[in-house]
């Protein structure tokens, strides 16, 4: 995915520890990169480059299947 690409407040699939998560993307850093939640574990997260992105997240309960 690329940076132009990225809306602010959807939810992505990242690659977070190794494994696929959905993120909901709040707001952009001052540090570069985008400042986000992790919708599974409710923890922050920072994503530095659009490359950890993988894909835009369904609604409901298809994102779990992402995560498998």
């Amino acid at each position: 995915m690329k940076k132009a690409e990225v809306k602010l407040g959807r939810r992505y699939i990242v690659k977070v520890s190794g494994r696929l998560v959905p993120v909901r993307i709040d707001s952009e850093s001052v540090y570069g990169g985008w400042n986000g939640t992790n919708t599974s574990t409710r923890r922050g997260i920072k994503i530095k480059t659009a490359a950890r992105l993988r894909w835009i997240c369904a609604d409901g309960p298809q994102h779990k299947l992402a995560t498998a």
